[in-house]
């Protein structure tokens, strides 16, 4: 797992660009805006990354942090 510190007033694009940001060149490259989304949960937001195919990289989730911005946590899958 992998995890990136948010302020609270970030917007999707710079969150979108800090969580790949994270995940390096190798991983990054894999993934498509065009499939990959953020939603909204019962606990929050979360965010699928796939491949243009449609194959999940990861999952993303947010919670809030000490800091009072959140803390995006980054799960990739193991077949990548």
């Amino acid at each position: 797992m992998m995890y990136v510190d948010i302020h609270k007033d970030a917007k999707l694009d710079e969150i979108w660009k800090m969580i790949l940001g994270k995940l390096g060149n190798n991983i990054a490259s894999k993934i498509s805006s065009k499939s990959s989304s953020f939603y909204k949960t019962q606990d929050g937001i979360e965010c699928s990354l796939r491949k243009l195919n449609g194959d999940l990289v990861a999952i993303c989730y947010r919670e809030n942090n000490r800091s009072n911005g959140y803390r995006w946590t980054i799960e990739i899958c193991n077949e990548n």
